[in-house]
């Protein structure tokens, strides 16, 4: 049985130089990262480039973060792929490699053909076969899918279908899933906006490519939430704001990494095609980052 879980995971970028991982400079960002209160990491997911890496890269990858992260916490990794074999496959390699959990986006390339039962059977055939808990994922803004509810309410029972992360942006969905799922079951939200929303419906945290410039915020957000202070906790996630709507959802990955190298972690560069930000870019998610009090 899945155990719940709960807290923030960031959602780990992947540093690359010269079109090669730098498994140093992630190794060095999962330190500092450490310092934080986070519940641990999830590597190789959308914010991650994980779709545009080797399997080689990918476990090596893996390796890194479970070798580096502090004790207790939790490694999540991107498992998805485009076939069912193919995802399940990678989900047994990456627990070898020290993955707990496996994060899988719904499979999008034959759009037509991915009906609620056609994304049911899938799911339930990853869960049957991984020997790590899953994590179903709904990124629509990637994907161009929507992961409908009676999906998720029909594999939310699966022993070994441990929550939802969901990124479509829709509290209606999230109040849905929350409405119907057992208290076991854990919706963890991935867009940064919306996480002080999601957590008072009852999610049970995030994880977020916002947390790789606010670790500590973000993390507080959670902790407030939980002791109830929502005030305080409404002041930091509106703080935040502006961030996560112009860098994390406007520039996306060149502008997460371009602000990690501005504020002292490693960006580093970014997998071909993506191209870094323009040079008046930079000023500007520099002055983004010191309006939200980001400390550099």
């Amino acid at each position: 049985m899945a155990q719940s879980l709960s807290g923030i995971f960031p959602a780990l970028t992947t540093p690359f130089e010269k079109g090669s991982v730098s498994f140093s400079k992630l190794k060095s960002n999962i330190e500092k990262y450490n310092s934080f209160d986070l519940s641990g990491y999830v590597v190789l997911g959308s914010t991650g480039e994980g779709i545009m890496m080797s399997e080689s890269e990918g476990l090596k990858a893996i390796e890194t973060v479970r070798a580096s992260a502090a004790e207790g916490r939790i490694v999540i990794a991107g498992t998805g792929a485009a076939s069912t074999q193919g995802t399940v496959d990678f989900a047994n390699k990456a627990a070898a490699a020290g993955a707990q959990y496996g994060l899988v986006v719904t499979p999008f390339y034959y759009k037509p053909q991915m009906t609620a039962q056609a994304l049911e059977t899938y799911f339930r055939a990853v869960a049957d076969q991984s020997r790590i808990p899953i994590i179903m994922y709904t990124v629509p803004k990637f994907t161009g899918l929507d992961l409908p509810l009676q999906t998720v309410l029909a594999l939310a029972d699966h022993p070994n279908i441990a929550g939802l992360k969901d990124s479509s942006g829709n509290l209606s969905f999230v109040s849905e899933v929350l409405k119907a799922v057992p208290p076991r079951f854990s919706l963890l939200q991935g867009h940064g906006s919306l996480l002080l929303s999601a957590l008072m419906l009852g999610a049970k945290g995030g994880i977020l490519a916002l947390s790789n410039l606010a670790p500590a915020e973000t993390a507080e957000i959670f902790r407030l939430t939980q002791q109830g202070d929502h005030a305080k906790a409404r002041d930091i996630q509106m703080r935040l704001l502006t961030v996560n709507q112009k860098i994390v959802g406007g520039y996306g990955v060149p502008g997460i990494k371009c602000a990690m190298d501005i504020l002292g972690y490693a960006g580093g560069d970014l997998c071909a095609p993506l191209q870094p930000v323009a040079p008046e870019s930079k000023e500007s998610i520099r002055k983004l980052l010191h309006e939200a009090r980001l400390p550099a």
